[in-house]
């Protein structure tokens, strides 16, 4: 992936929230790397009206003409230049520390992604003792998530689905264990079959939503806001998250 690439896909919110902060890092520590992101900014500015891959097009000649045009012989630097120069280069780092902070600030906008995994390392890193009839069978499908042992955890929820295909329990967490496993349309599926039962309190709808942030595809959004917006509208649970959600999406 080259920088024109790397830096658009910050700006779409393609970086899950780990790599958004490294992204960042690196804008206030390469100088060279923060007049690349300007320059990005300044060219999408003009281009907001093409389509995205007329922008990167775009953004490419743009920055190769503009490359070619500031190629300048090397030279020895005078102490006091160096100096100018690198409080200009610290100065550029900042103002586009600036705009980024201001853009998501201004906007209230999170990353998707951001959002899903804050939800999920808070919630879901470790679960909870059921209530369900059939604890003890539940239970160690439990004790296997809990000791990180995903691929057992789903194997053994899944096997109790087989036998009661609409045990909430074992459908809600063989989809948390094909999240943690990063197979985001397994856990859809689960999800999906758990949001369609009659409980008196049903997570599933707010589940497939953060598997949708958590995989990211350019439609999901779209689907993600129709979910949260279903929870808020029926009062369904997971309402507050929702709610927090679609002010910060």
């Amino acid at each position: 992936m080259d920088n024109t690439e790397y830096i658009e896909s910050y700006f779409t919110n393609k970086f899950p929230a780990e790599q958004a902060m490294e992204f960042e890092k690196r804008i206030e520590s390469d100088p060279s790397f923060a007049e690349e992101v300007a320059f990005y900014l300044s060219a999408l500015t003009v281009s907001k009206e093409l389509a995205q891959e007329e922008k990167k097009e775009h953004f490419r000649k743009l920055y190769h003409e503009k490359s070619k045009e500031e190629q300048i012989p090397v030279r020895k630097i005078s102490a006091p230049t160096q100096i100018r120069k690198l409080v200009y280069y610290i100065s550029t780092a900042a103002v586009i520390a600036g705009i980024i902070y201001g853009t998501y600030m201004f906007n209230n906008t999170v990353p998707p992604g951001q959002l899903a995994s804050q939800y999920e390392k808070e919630y879901l890193q470790q679960l909870g003792v059921t209530m369900s009839s059939k604890a003890d069978s539940i239970q160690a499908g439990i004790s296997l998530y809990n000791n990180g042992k995903y691929e057992d955890a789903l194997t053994h929820f899944e096997t109790i689905i087989q036998s009661d295909t609409t045990n909430s329990d074992a459908l809600k967490y063989a989809g948390c264990s094909a999240l943690q496993l990063k197979q985001y349309d397994l856990a859809l599926t689960f999800f999906k079959k758990l949001d369609s039962q009659n409980l008196y309190s049903n997570p599933g709808a707010l589940l497939e939503a953060l598997t949708l942030m958590l995989r990211n595809h350019p439609d999901d959004i779209v689907t993600v806001k129709q979910l949260l917006q279903k929870i808020v509208s029926n009062n369904l649970e997971g309402k507050e998250t929702a709610e927090d959600w679609l002010k910060k999406l």
